[in-house]
């Protein structure tokens, strides 16, 4: 669980860094850009870990 949460707290920081960027520079497509996959690879992350702890949960 160590190195999820060390992933975990990576893609919660990569997305912090970019939505910050871009909100110095809200016009930028390529900023737009990199949030957005920021965002999709947290999303997608977070979406894995709930799955993996909802079937851990059923096997109980």
């Amino acid at each position: 669980m160590d190195d999820s949460n060390k992933h975990l707290k990576h893609l919660i920081k990569q997305t912090d860094l970019a939505f910050n960027a871009l909100m110095r520079d809200p016009g930028s497509m390529s900023l737009n850009a990199q949030y957005e996959k920021a965002k999709l690879e947290l999303d997608s992350y977070t979406s894995l870990l709930k799955h993996t702890l909802l079937k851990r949960h059923i096997k109980r």
